[in-house]
């Protein structure tokens, strides 16, 4: 059995995580498509190596920010993950919050073609945001869940992709590949907003800013870096901005994102919810290793 743990951030994936892989004597499969990059730490929420607590952590520092990633490449990657720790007697364990990401491994998809074409990059790119996220949701509704209306760069990957491996259209995506039970993190909608503001204020702390200066220093194309937290704090570094103004962005963009996963979520997969409890989290944990024993 695959075990899946998701939900928005903030919301104690992570926490839930390590104590099930210790429970289980397993490793983490990250399922997230921004902890893949190196460099892109902090505003990913990407767990530190002392975070770690010795449990070996997939899928994160894959590739440098410029480099590209797909939900193929993400697919064939976590399979091969899959197939080894089920040759060494080990429950696989994924966590994160890409919930297409997590279905394509999860289902039987079939993906070809994938390579970017650049002419059509070329032609995409002159349109406006909302031009490609309205013509997204025209090829593949069921992306356009998934991305962010601001990630030029995965939208326009999953318009050209969108062409021959819609994945609203893909003749098996509905077929599992395995026996598997998604577990989703939840809580009420005003106390996750407030935790992911006070997130955000934390991620500042701990040196967000300067994560992000570094990349535009070092000359990092926005779109290599077009994520929440990330394409921010660039438009303030071009002065487009004030930096309250990117603070209050990130904040409300955040909000935006956990709305748009717990529709992908609720819509695509069929996940076991649990209302955390942020008083004494060990009854999380117990929680979800009584509905894990259940189902096994």
């Amino acid at each position: 059995m695959i075990i899946v743990i998701i939900g928005p951030t903030g919301i104690g994936k992570t926490k839930l995580s390590l104590a099930l892989a210790k429970h289980y004597q397993t490793d983490i499969i990250s399922g997230d498509s921004v902890q893949v990059y190196r460099k892109l730490n902090i505003g990913s929420a990407k767990i530190s190596e002392n975070e770690m607590q010795g449990i070996t952590h997939h899928c994160l520092n894959l590739l440098e920010p410029t480099e590209e990633f797909s939900v193929a490449l993400y697919q064939k990657i976590v399979r091969e993950k899959i197939e080894q720790l089920n040759q060494a007697n080990k429950m696989p364990l994924i966590v994160g919050g890409t919930g297409l990401y997590i279905k394509s491994v999860l289902y039987d998809y079939n993906f070809v073609d994938t390579l970017r074409n650049q002419e059509l990059v070329k032609v995409y790119e002159k349109y406006q945001s909302d031009e490609l996220h309205k013509l997204l949701m025209e090829l593949d509704y069921e992306s356009s869940l998934e991305i962010h209306p601001n990630n030029r760069k995965r939208v326009i990957q999953a318009i050209i992709r969108a062409d021959k491996n819609k994945v609203s259209e893909n003749k098996n995506k509905d077929v599992p590949l395995y026996d598997f039970l998604i577990i989703g993190l939840t809580t009420d909608r005003n106390i996750l907003y407030e935790i992911i503001n006070k997130r955000v204020d934390r991620m500042f702390e701990e040196g967000l800013l300067e994560e992000v200066r570094a990349l535009y220093e070092q000359g990092v194309h926005s779109n290599s870096v077009n994520s929440i937290g990330y394409k921010e704090l660039y438009s303030f570094f071009d002065g487009e901005i004030s930096f309250q103004d990117a603070v209050d962005k990130i904040k409300q963009h955040s909000r935006n994102l956990a709305k748009r996963q717990y529709t992908f979520f609720n819509n695509q997969l069929p996940v076991k919810w649990i209302n955390v409890d942020f008083e004494n989290f060990d009854n999380t944990i117990e929680e979800v290793i009584t509905l894990i024993e259940s189902n096994r």
